[in-house]
């Protein structure tokens, strides 16, 4: 499965835009300049500017003019965030889903991203679809909510995901071999050779007990996939192989990013 990127670093460029409080007519040194933008951003986030807090909170957690602080960066990015700030409430919701800078938490990054959601933000619906799919950390795993979400999403990869839930979903109610089928056909269309899609077609085909065809797609699927730049995936889609020579379907719970 492939996955968007966002990255703190990107964000923070966004401290280089604003300018110094006044004007000087000599050159100032640059550990004072900085001092004097600090001191702005912090004036203003203090007076309840959300794009200033979103500011203050991105450079203490990065240590960036300031001392590193992580409790007060996610405070400031936290009051953005409740005042609307749609990057303040993407950072948090990708922070805690992420799990790298902060401890993971999904249900943190539930509430964000669903607030996300409700004003059409599709990346949200994207995470979302990956935290109903793979549930843990006080969420339940629901493969109906997740491709609920993936469909909201609307691009390839979500749509991909989309089919490969209902043919391997372990849960029989939310699996639908036709309709990941259809799909999955519909995604093949655009891209003939792209691995991932077969092997979705491949699956689709093996929910519906069509185990020869699954077996010849999913042949397909390991020639593209060694043509491609994701050669590391082989021994999962020879698994995969395996179990469709022996007739059985695949299951699996899509696991967190």
């Amino acid at each position: 499965m492939k996955y968007w990127q966002w990255t703190l670093a990107a964000t923070c460029l966004a401290l280089d835009s604003l300018g110094s409080a006044a004007a000087f007519s000599l050159p100032r040194p640059e550990a004072e300049l900085a001092a004097l933008k600090v001191a702005h951003i912090e004036l203003r986030a203090q007076e309840g500017d959300k794009d200033a807090e979103y500011l203050l909170g991105l450079m203490y957690l990065s240590g960036r003019h300031v001392g590193r602080d992580l409790t007060q960066g996610l405070d400031w990015i936290n009051k953005a965030a409740e005042a609307e700030h749609l990057k303040a409430q993407q950072t948090l919701a990708d922070l805690h889903f992420e799990g790298q800078l902060v401890q993971r938490n999904l249900q943190l990054a539930e509430h964000w991203y669903l607030h996300m959601g409700e004003r059409g933000e599709r990346w949200a619906n994207f995470r979302l679809g990956f935290i109903y799919a793979a549930g843990g950390d006080g969420i339940k795993r629901n493969c109906g909510k997740a491709v609920e979400h993936f469909s909201l999403a609307g691009d390839q990869v979500s749509l991909g995901n989309v089919a490969w839930i209902l043919a391997t979903c372990p849960e029989a109610e939310y699996r639908d071999g036709n309709k990941a089928l259809t799909l999955a056909q519909q995604l093949l269309a655009t891209n003939a050779d792209d691995p991932s899609i077969l092997d979705n077609l491949a699956a689709a085909y093996a929910e519906l007990g069509q185990f020869q065809r699954a077996v010849d797609v999913q042949q397909q699927a390991i020639q593209a996939l060694l043509r491609s730049s994701e050669t590391a995936k082989v021994d999962e889609f020879n698994k995969r192989l395996e179990s469709y020579r022996q007739n059985r379907p695949f299951r699996e719970v899509i696991p967190l990013l």
